[in-house]
């Protein structure tokens, strides 16, 4: 699924290195705690080698992250308990991101970085 930038948000993650993981978060998403992890988040976890493919019903690995406001987050790739859907979650996304806004994950200077793009109101969609 191809996500839809924004021209301001193309400006932003044009700045990203190529290797960036990127999601526009939804409702659903944030009051449920509830990511899947897209096409681009799963290659974003293999520059970590969490691969995926490889992991099973159940498994989990986390890595250290800070948002681009400076605060520590902690990054979950998982596969959930039953059916082993491909999952993400960040801690504590919901003080920084809304319904609508993209999220971007990238290396910089070696540190892994959550960067929120605000949507544009016309945009968001619940």
């Amino acid at each position: 699924m191809k996500i839809k930038l924004h021209d301001s948000e193309s400006k932003v993650i044009a700045t990203l290195i190529p290797e960036s993981g990127l999601l526009r978060l939804t409702k659903t998403m944030l009051d449920k705690s509830i990511i899947d992890a897209n096409s681009s988040i799963r290659q974003f976890a293999l520059l970590f080698d969490i691969d995926f493919d490889k992991m099973t019903a159940g498994d989990k690995h986390s890595i250290d992250a800070r948002f681009d406001t400076g605060e520590s987050c902690r990054l979950n790739f998982y596969r959930t308990g039953m059916r082993g859907d491909r999952r993400f979650s960040c801690s504590g996304i919901n003080k920084f991101a809304s319904a609508g806004d993209l999220v971007a994950l990238s290396i910089e200077n070696g540190a892994v970085v959550v960067n929120v793009t605000r949507a544009a109101s016309e945009s968001v969609a619940v």
